[in-house]
């Protein structure tokens, strides 16, 4: 039996978006910069998606910019407005517990000079809204925090750190990392009050090469790619057509398929009783996460031996976030929760779609006791 469980490092290709995207590929394959009728065409598409996304996103579609994937938007939302403002000042906000998107480019831009100040979380991955208001500063540019952790699945008060940041200082942007909460719930980036928002099309069900940036109209940044008048200036390069138009049927279906979300949301709590039955430690907390992740550690227990073991069954879920699981920075979000190298070394992320069922759940949770028990005893046995 295949059961795939990795959800949030990459979701498989809807068949209708992967049969659209074909059609873009190979037969409607004009470049939508082309001034012939051809090329005018494609545009058209390219920006028939362009107002659906916006229209799901809840923003206008000249507020919708296309990138590579999410590292690029985040990138640069965060160098872009950094050093379009930098006058304002240099000093950025953000939390400990950050996609390495985040965090590394943050570390680059201290060694141009930056100031960053990283929040704690409490136990559940919450950041401290205290710590964050007394850490905004006349001279802070920049606050980025992620809407819904990429490990643990934990919700950040996006609504509320927006209120603290323009109460606190007018001038402050506000970036949202937005990749793990599109197509789990509602979000709208009006009720967010954000000045810029990142997402990435293959985490619901798009195809990987397609980031999608929101910029609030009129905020000043500088562009990260330059090159042609492609994306009002804003990024160079032939934009990724094919892709582009398949990820709006891509997002558009992700929120008609929310309301499944409850289904799989029943699924992962049955999950975490039985897994607490095995002596796993839930790490997510399940009345503030998005529904289809479940973090659980297994203390004295390798996380990697875990992995490779399910794998062997055909059940695939992963040790931390796809981007960092081959870093020695892979447990980097259980320590700044409180966890102990020991816990931390246990932990695995289970992260489902609206493809799973519970028979594949039932499949997995017997695999697991197995797995449990054989390396508990090979352990004890050395």
């Amino acid at each position: 039996m295949f059961v795939y469980f990795d959800n949030n490092a990459t979701t498989p290709v809807d068949k209708e978006v992967a049969e659209l995207i074909y059609k873009y590929m190979v037969s409607d394959y004009a470049n939508p910069n082309s001034i012939h009728g051809f090329g005018n065409k494609i545009e058209k598409m390219m920006e028939d998606a362009r107002e659906l996304i916006a229209e799901k996103l809840d923003v206008m579609p000249y507020e919708i910019y296309f990138t590579s994937c999410a590292s690029e938007s985040i990138n640069w939302a965060i160098r872009g407005i950094c050093k379009a403002n930098f006058r304002s000042g240099k000093h950025i906000v953000s939390s400990a517990i950050e996609h390495s998107a985040t965090i590394n480019t943050l570390k680059e831009l201290e060694n141009d000079g930056y100031t960053v100040t990283l929040i704690k979380t409490d136990k559940s991955g919450v950041i401290d809204l205290k710590e964050l208001q007394q850490a905004i500063r006349e001279d802070t540019v920049l606050v980025s925090i992620m809407a819904a952790n990429n490990e643990t699945g934990t919700l950040e008060p996006v609504e509320k750190i927006a209120d603290i940041i323009k109460s606190k200082n007018k001038n402050t942007y506000f970036h949202v990392d937005g990749v793990q909460a599109i197509g789990k719930i509602p979000f709208s980036i009006r009720k967010v009050n954000c000045d810029m928002a990142s997402f990435s099309a293959h985490k619901f069900h798009g195809p990987k090469g397609v980031g999608i940036s929101y910029k609030k109209e009129g905020i000043r940044i500088f562009p990260y790619l330059t090159g042609g008048s492609q994306e009002r200036g804003m990024r160079g390069g032939t934009q990724n057509t094919a892709g582009i138009i398949g990820s709006a049927l891509a997002l558009k279906k992700a929120y008609d398929n929310l309301e499944d979300m409850k289904r799989i949301d029943t699924l992962r709590h049955f999950m975490a009783e039985k897994i607490t039955q095995m002596g796993g430690i839930i790490a997510t907390p399940l009345d503030n996460s998005v529904p289809n992740t479940l973090a659980v550690i297994f203390e004295g227990v390798r996380a990697d031996s875990i992995v490779s073991a399910l794998s062997d069954e055909g059940i695939f879920v992963s040790t931390s976030s796809a981007c960092s699981s081959k870093s020695s920075s892979s447990n980097r979000v259980m320590h700044q929760m409180g966890y102990t190298e020991k816990q931390a070394q246990g932990n695995i992320r289970i992260s489902l779609s609206h493809l799973n069922n519970a028979k594949e759940v039932d499949y997995f949770l017997e695999k697991l006791k197995n797995v449990l028990n054989f390396l508990k005893f090979n352990h004890s046995g050395v």
